[in-house]
């Protein structure tokens, strides 16, 4: 196996399936505590004058996604409908979303983002950039590259396993309440 380790990584083993659990464990560590640094951060930092995050959220996902209905959103999200609903209401009343009618569907509508919202997904996307450019500024480009696609296949591993993972971590949390 070929890596660069750090002196503060731990070693890994060169069997393949305790490789695999070690390696395992030492990426859901550092997942939480890259998780858990942006929560501080973020609570640090606060919601400032654009109130409720999640409204933006919402819009940044639907506008990854592509027009869909409500529900459809919510579902993806992993989301309560009626939240999302509130969600959505604030981004038509703020003219960041419009309703249109859905064209499989004439009686629902399906959720698009307005040029005003689209606008403001590409402020959010280019100031988390801005943020987050001190991180990588010493990487190289290869680096950037590397860690990028990297991410990429793990968030996409973790959506086509989210059901799986959700059963495992309910088994785990149950066997931990015993």
């Amino acid at each position: 196996m070929t890596s660069t380790l750090t002196s503060s990584d731990p070693p890994i083993s060169d069997e393949p399936d305790v490789e695999l659990d070690e390696s395992a464990e030492h990426i859901a560590s550092s997942m939480i505590s890259m998780m858990r640094q942006f929560a501080s951060i973020k609570s640090r930092v606060g919601l400032g004058a654009e109130g409720d995050t999640s409204p933006l959220f919402l819009l940044v996902k639907l506008a990854q996604l592509g027009p869909r209905r409500a529900s459809d959103l919510a579902e993806q999200l992993c989301a309560d409908p009626s939240t999302v609903s509130r969600q959505v209401a604030h981004l038509v009343k703020g003219g960041l979303v419009e309703r249109q009618a859905d064209p499989d569907d004439g009686r629902a509508s399906i959720l698009v983002p307005t040029e005003l919202g689209r606008v403001k997904v590409r402020e959010h996307s280019q100031r988390r950039g801005a943020a987050l450019k001190p991180v990588v500024a010493d990487w190289s480009v290869q680096d950037r590259a590397d860690f990028l696609r990297l991410i990429t296949k793990y968030t996409e591993g973790i959506e086509a396993h989210r059901e799986e993972l959700i059963s495992l971590m309910l088994e785990h949390h149950r066997k931990g309440a015993s």
